[in-house]
Order: C-alpha cells, then sequence, then structure tokens
C-alpha cells in the first residue's frame, strides 16, 4: 500500500474514531485501528466489539492495501509531525508501516487485516434521516440522567421511542428522570430501543467536532435493527450493539396530579440552588425549599457551614416544604432552555416535576425530593 494524505485530516479521522478503541482488553488487536484504500479513500476502523466507528477520508492513492497500526502510537507520531504538510505513508509486504513528512521518517510495525474484527456494513434500506443538531440537544438534556451503576445494565443507556412522527428520549438512574420529545421522525417509524450512553456520548463528541448546531440543516442518517444502531454523518458511521432488557414503566413515574405548584426564573433559581448546594457537603446533603406566598426560602447546612436566602417567586400558598439533591436540580434547571421555569409537586416525599412555563412541554424532569 501507498498513499499521499494531508497530516490534518489524518490526525483529524485518527481523533474521531478514537473513543472506539477499548482501552482495558484482553485482546492486544483492539488496540490498533484499521486503515484501508477503499473506493479511492482511505478508511479508518475501530473498535472494541460493542461499538464501531468508521472514518473516510480523502487521499491519493498510488497502491490499494490495508493493514492494523497501534493506535496510541499512530496518533503521537502524528501530533508530533508539522501542520500544512503532506505525509506519504507506505506498508510493506511484512506489515511495517513508513511515514515521510518534510524530513521526518517514523516505522512503526503493523498487524494484518485479517487479524481484526469486521464491522458491520451499514444497511441505509430502512435508514431515517433526523436533523443532528437537534438530536444532539435532545440527548444532552437526557444522557445525564442516566444510570452508570453496571448493575443496572437496563439503565445505562437513553430509551429511544418513535411513534406517530415523534421520538421521545427518556433516561433515569431510579432517583431522577429526564424526558425529551420533538416531532421529528417519519411517521412510519415505531420503535422502542435502549441506546448506550458510550455511543450517544460520541455522537455528542463527533456533533461538535464537526461545529453543527441546533440550526443547522445537517442531517443524521439513523438505522435500528433488534440488537444494534447505527448513525452516519458526513463521512464518519457509528454503529453500537443495543442495550438488552426492557426498559422500566417511566410514564408512571411523572406526576399526573399539580396540587403545589411554584414559578421561577429559571437562573434565578439554579444560581440559588448552586449557591445552596456548596452547605450541604455532607453525604446525603439536601437543599430545603420552603415555600409561602410569592416566596421561596432556600436554605442548606452542614456540619461547619450554614446558607439561606430568599427568592420571589409565583406561589399562592398554602406554605410547603420539601427537600431535594441539589446536584440533580441543578442538573434538571441547566436543560430547560425558557427564562421561567414551573415545579409542580403533590407531597413532600412523591416526585417533583420540574419542566419549561411557557414553550411547547417537550422537556420533562422528575426528581425524587428527599427526606426533610
Amino acid at each position: 500500500m501507498k498513499i499521499t494524505i494531508s497530516k490534518e485530516e489524518l490526525a483529524q479521522g485518527v481523533q474521531t474514531i478514537q473513543s472506539a478503541l477499548s482501552s482495558r482488553t484482553t485482546l492486544p488487536i483492539l488496540l490498533n485501528f484499521l486503515l484501508e484504500t477503499e473506493n479511492k479513500k482511505v478508511k479508518v476502523v475501530s473498535t472494541d466489539l460493542e461499538m464501531g466507528v468508521k472514518h473516510y477520508i480523502n487521499a491519493e492513492i498510488e497502491s490499494d492495501g490495508a493493514i492494523t497500526i497501534p493506535a496510541k502510537k499512530f496518533a503521537d507520531i502524528l501530533h508530533s509531525l508539522p501542520d500544512s504538510e503532506d505525509i506519504e505513508l507506505t506498508v510493506d509486504a511484512g506489515g511495517k508501516v513508513s511515514l515521510k513528512c518534510g524530513r521526518s521518517r517514523f516505522g512503526i510495525v503493523g498487524a494484518p487485516k485479517s487479524e481484526y474484527p469486521v464491522l458491520p456494513d451499514f444497511n441505509k434500506a430502512n435508514a431515517f434521516e433526523l436533523p443532528a443538531g437537534v438530536v444532539a440537544g435532545m440527548v444532552k438534556k437526557t444522557i445525564f440522567a442516566a444510570s452508570s451503576d453496571e448493575t443496572r445494565h437496563v439503565l445505562n443507556g437513553v430509551f429511544w421511542a418513535a411513534k406517530k412522527g415523534i421520538l421521545e428520549m427518556v433516561s433515569t438512574d431510579g432517583r431522577r428522570l429526564a424526558v425529551c420529545a420533538k416531532k421529528i421522525v417519519p411517521k412510519d417509524k415505531d420503535f422502542s430501543v435502549i441506546v448506550p450512553t458510550k455511543v450517544l456520548a460520541e455522537l455528542l463528541r463527533l456533533v461538535a467536532l464537526l461545529e453543527i448546531t441546533e440550526n443547522d440543516d445537517e442531517k443524521i442518517l439513523v438505522a435500528v435493527t433488534d440488537n444494534q444502531i447505527t448513525f452516519q454523518i458526513k463521512g464518519t458511521t457509528i454503529i453500537s450493539r443495543l442495550v438488552g432488557g426492557s426498559f422500566p414503566n417511566y410514564e408512571q413515574v411523572i406526576p399526573t396530579k399539580r396540587e403545589v405548584i411554584f414559578t421561577a426564573e429559571t437562573k434565578d433559581l439554579l444560581a440559588v440552588t448552586k449557591r445552596a448546594s456548596l452547605c450541604a457537603v455532607d453525604r446525603g446533603g439536601s437543599v430545603k425549599y420552603a415555600l409561602k406566598k410569592g416566596l421561596l426560602h432556600v436554605t442548606a447546612s452542614s456540619q461547619n457551614n450554614e446558607f439561606n436566602e430568599d427568592l420571589s417567586v409565583e406561589f399562592p400558598g398554602p406554605e410547603f416544604s420539601v427537600a431535594f439533591n441539589p446536584q440533580f436540580v441543578v442538573d434538571a434547571l441547566k436543560h430547560i432552555d425558557s427564562a421561567k421555569v414551573t415545579v409542580a409537586m403533590t407531597s413532600p416525599v412523591n416526585p417533583a416535576l420540574f419542566e419549561p412555563a411557557v414553550g411547547e412541554g417537550d422537556y420533562r424532569f422528575v426528581v425524587m425530593p428527599m427526606r426533610l
């Protein structure tokens, strides 16, 4: 194999696929990535057997071939080379990879493609388009509430449900729940799957790398099967196994009764809760909200610290008190886009609902209170 390729494009390609590389593995080949010529382009591929990433790069191809290369060492070499230079990369019959860039010469021993796991092809037959920026925004509003506890396998992902043109994303760790819904999916699509947080974090990283915003027209191609999900944006494809099992019945957790309701400026409630959290540092520390007509009294204390502050809110009464894990409230408020937030409750021990006070109501966040 012999190719000439832009150093910057090759470095970006290797960076794009890095997250699928396995850091803890009993298979040394998974510390490598696959570099292969295909359809007059260079393809770079990485996988940890749960997720795989494939990326295409433009290059001048003198002769075709394929090789797997130790990823970390190769990335370090690329990082050391001067920018705005082309790299001449050759692979000999013995699997030695030679890099020539300016006056620099590097040699690195690769391994044959035959030793590398084969990534399934992207079957576009049932694929559909979604707005990339909007999907990324929905993922950001839900992924943080997913559980990282590996013993709760079905909660280690975000639940995606498509029905009647609406895509709903839901995540929970058992103590809080985030729900985001948008009318963005084709009406003929009807599915419910659990997408691992790892692949969604990679999707967010890729969207950020491509500088795609929610207002952009850039599309993402999505394909869902019984056991895997595939995303394709521009020259990059991400494929992942789905989380097996059944997601909990989350709808029964979302409060339907709204006996105690107050409305506050989102940024003000966020700021006061952040301040209170500084004094709720003990294990199981909470922030207490005490409501009376037009006023929210926020308090927190630990062994050596205490905090209190009054905040003007829209609340008719009667008096009501509740306590929350401050980090859960902060996480919810950070993802509410509207200027005002409404908090609805029924009792100090039942779930509380945080949602935008105005707008389409496409985002809801449920938090279990703590003991007063």
